[in-house]
């Protein structure tokens, strides 16, 4: 039978556990608070929601976009579920480096089958800002807080900047954390309060869905929390401060239901086993992110770690969101006035000074005071390991915490950091209701003067920063070493930091004033709570606006004339691959959108080997196909995509070995003017036949390709020595493809002498290959490419994607997620039991 769990209020009159206000608002319909939100939420994007516009993001034009287009259409189409994606950077796996980001995901997954992808990626995020209200409403209940603390705090969530604002930079799947962290906290309460097998198994649900979204840091940080969250309600059980069916047995039940989530959390990762235990392989033994990880040194790594945290400034900015800036937005306060310490900011932390406030009223006692310290200290460290080296916090978290090494931006706890403070405020609007119910006058001291005291400090700060000496003495100490163009920026900014403060100011009078208006009766506590959600909403909206853009879908999405040229070519010709340097970086993914095989692009987790192999570096250039002619032929690059605001790429001093071997096949006007042209190239095949191989330690195989010694012709690179003896000299023969689609490929194949198909395709292990139906090695050919022994003869090869371990993964979800539905139906069937009893 499942038991109560209730916290015990030591030290709290009986009738401080419900509200004036709350009794009141019983008769609130159920619907109300969903209502809210999603009147809140459409009022928000409704830019997007009425119109066929696409919603911006910088990551979701940047790549998000293409990725999520290429996987709906091959599951709408009759390609099936794509395990190798092969448009960006010679191909990259699709589930194992999570190219698809967070396809798998349910939600995501059933808007990108419903709709057309550039509007359900929009529609996902909203989904989302609209459930984090939700769910932090469902939370603030579960903590047995009352309905209006609750209201005023899904409120304050769902229109979140540290989470809206994130909208502009097309990053879902930290949205979607944000999103879900009240819901974990969530039935992870709900599981200690009951312990039955419903709550058993949606705690194991939610926590495969977090997974699913492939954020991993950001997951890792909150299942962390969540775990040192239940430990401490663990300790409450095991010390009595809390009461159960059988308190002196509860030494007992508080093991058990430690032991019961454990195995919750080990069944919520099964359920996403599918996504998990490839991803987890992949990071540790081919992504390019080895090299700044378990490949680093320890000053690389602690430098990789630390990168992206925040600074001085942002901490400022969490109660006066203009004083450090944004680098780019859609408003006038949050475009080129970012003078901080990183190289850009494309979002916002700010929580929200109403609920900060509202926050420290907390602090002036109230229910459960133990679960405030506890949401405190969170919330603190949190804070704290943001700010990465500026406090040893994270120093020692990187030091003691398995895991936190393979991070980076520590400044992505902050979301802890809100979901305390958010729900802290809960506590102190409910320590409000409960003040205007007590007769004591004297319990309102702290809390007015405490808001008078904030009123008063932001009224300071307002004078200062209209006398510029808030600027200066801020160079002057604590951002000593302020670079010259930041400074500037500085300067530019200093308007939009003194409206800043201004406005600080007054939502801060008027919290202070709510608060006299309970103290003294003038307002009654529902006149109270409507100024604070108007506030909390005003404040919200006029920082989350300037992150909520749209633009035109069908220019976004329309070939020019070269994308056509190229299309009509890749009809008519053998594979070929694509170098665009549109956006001066090599990184360019647009011609991915209409199926253009790319040699660049950009992905955040593809092979390491390639890399290599192209000379990239982080989002640097990749050097090496714009200076060595042997990699841009190995690669099969026939095509260039070049700027003519470069001029040609003889003025950009490419050597001439490239400059020689190109040829303009196409030249782009708008509006008259010349931007872009097609260079073709004397590329090598996709497949082709090699007699003579070079065996090479990894170390050596790129610089020896790089140089002149290497005949990219004749000549393969292999890791290790061929399974076949190989005659030099040129094959006679032929290669036709049959079939090329994203999981196989099919070739007929027909050579006088035992070789090697070459294919300009990068090696992943999964990739096996059949000759004659017979199985035979890839071997890793050119440092990262592919290359498959072919006897003497005519032989039909066949290529297939078959992951052992992706099938076992597969498996691994299906029996997590039947287990999961018996759990929910044993549960079904034992409470008809009991109601049976209860009728009998």
């Amino acid at each position: 039978m499942a038991r109560k769990f209730r916290t015990r209020r030591k030290g709290v009159p009986n009738d401080t556990k419900t509200t004036l206000l709350d009794e009141q608002g019983k008769g609130m319909p159920l619907w109300t608070p969903p209502v809210l939100y999603g009147a809140l939420t459409i009022f928000l994007f409704r830019e997007f929601i009425f119109s066929q516009e696409m919603l911006y993001g910088s990551d979701t034009v940047a790549l998000g976009y293409m990725a999520r287009e290429f996987y709906a259409n091959a599951v709408k189409g009759i390609g099936g579920f794509p395990f190798w994606n092969p448009i960006i950077l010679g191909g990259t796996p699709f589930i194992e480096s999570l190219a698809g980001g967070d396809s798998l995901y349910p939600p995501s997954a059933i808007l990108l089958m419903l709709l057309d992808p550039h509007r359900a990626l929009g529609w996902k995020l909203i989904l989302h800002v609209f459930l984090a209200g939700v769910f932090m409403y469902g939370w603030i209940r579960q903590l047995g807080l009352s309905r209006v603390a609750a209201l005023l705090a899904g409120l304050a969530y769902g229109l979140a900047p540290f989470m809206v604002t994130r909208v502009h930079g097309g990053q879902d799947g930290k949205i979607f954390l944000i999103a879900l962290t009240p819901l974990l906290f969530w039935v992870t309460e709900a599981f200690l309060a009951r312990a039955n097998l419903t709550s058993f198994a949606s705690l194991s649900l939610v926590i495969g869905a977090i997974i699913l979204t492939t954020h991993f840091q950001m997951a890792y940080f909150l299942f962390g929390s969540v775990g040192v969250y239940v430990l401490f309600r663990v300790i409450q059980m095991w010390r009595g401060e809390v009461d159960v069916d059988d308190s002196p047995r509860r030494k007992r039940v508080a093991i058990r239901r430690l032991g019961a989530f454990s195995c919750a959390a080990l069944l919520g990762a099964g359920v996403a086993a599918v996504q998990l235990l490839p991803a987890v392989s992949y990071v540790v033994d081919y992504s390019r992110r080895t090299s700044t990880t378990n490949q680093a040194t320890e000053q690389e790594a602690i430098a990789y770690s630390s990168s992206w945290s925040l600074h001085p400034e942002e901490i400022v900015a969490l109660v006066v969101p203009e004083f450090v800036g944004v680098t780019t937005a859609n408003a006038e306060w949050a475009r080129d006035t970012y003078w901080g310490r990183n190289s850009f900011k494309g979002n916002h932390e700010y929580v929200g000074l109403v609920v900060i406030l509202l926050a420290g009223i907390s602090f002036f006692g109230g229910i459960q005071r133990s679960l405030r310290i506890f949401l405190t200290v969170l919330g603190s460290v949190a804070l704290l390991f943001a700010l990465g080296n500026h406090t040893p916090i994270w120093r020692i978290l990187y030091e003691l915490v398995p895991g936190i090494s393979l991070f980076r931006a520590p400044s992505l706890s902050i979301f802890l950091f809100g979901f305390s403070t958010v729900t802290l405020m809960a506590f102190g609007i409910e320590r409000l209701l409960n003040l205007e119910k007590n007769e004591s006058k004297a319990q309102w001291l702290g809390p007015g003067r405490f808001l008078w005291i904030a009123t008063g400090i932001f009224l300071l700060g307002f004078l200062l920063a209209a006398s510029g000496i808030i600027t200066g003495l801020w160079s002057e100490f604590v951002y000593r070493d302020i670079p010259p163009q930041s400074s500037q920026i500085l300067s530019r900014a200093e308007p939009f930091i003194v409206r800043g403060f201004l406005v600080a100011t007054v939502l801060a009078s008027i919290t202070a004033g709510v608060v006299w208006g309970l103290r003294t009766t003038r307002l009654t506590p529902v006149k109270a709570i409507v100024v604070l959600a108007l506030l909390l909403t005003v404040d919200f909206i006029r920082v989350d606006s300037a992150f909520i853009e749209t633009f035109n879908y069908e220019d976004f999405h329309t070939a020019d004339p070269n994308i056509e040229l190229l299309l009509e070519r890749q009809r008519t010709e053998d594979p070929f691959r694509v170098f665009s340097l549109h956006g001066l970086n090599g990184q360019d993914v647009r011609p991915g959108m209409f199926g253009l095989e790319l040699t660049g692009g950009h992905h955040p987790n593809d092979l390491g080997r390639y890399r290599e192999l192209i000379g990239m570096a982080g989002s640097g250039l990749p050097v090496n196909l714009l200076n060595n002619s042997n990699i841009l032929r190995v690669l099969n690059t026939r095509y260039i995509l070049w700027p003519d605001q470069l001029g040609t790429p003889a003025d950009q001093g490419l050597p001439s070995e490239i400059v020689d071997d190109l040829q303009r096949v196409s030249q782009t006007t708008i509006e008259g003017r010349v931007y872009e042209s097609v260079y073709m190239f004397s590329d090598l095949p996709r497949a082709r036949l090699v007699t003579e191989a070079v065996v090479l330690e990894d170390d050596q195989a790129v610089p020896f390709m790089l140089s002149q010694s290497f005949d990219p012709v004749r000549q393969v690179v292999l890791a290790d020595p061929p399974p076949l003896e190989l005659s030099g000299g040129s094959a006679e023969g032929s290669i036709e493809w049959l079939e090329r689609g994203n999981n196989e490929m099919r070739l007929q194949v027909s050579t006088d002498r035992p070789a090697l198909l070459v294919l300009a395709d990068n090696w992943f292990p999964a990739w096996k290959a059949y000759v004659e139906g017979r199985a035979t090695p890839i071997l890793r050919a050119n440092h990262t490419l592919r290359a498959v022994p072919i006897p003497k003869g005519d032989h039909t090869v066949e290529i297939r994607y078959e992951s052992a371990q992706l099938i076992w993964s597969f498996r691994l979800t299906i029996v997590s997620l039947t287990l999961v539905a018996v759990l929910v139906g044993l549960e079904q069937i034992r409470s008809v039991r009991r109601e049976r009893v209860k009728f009998e």
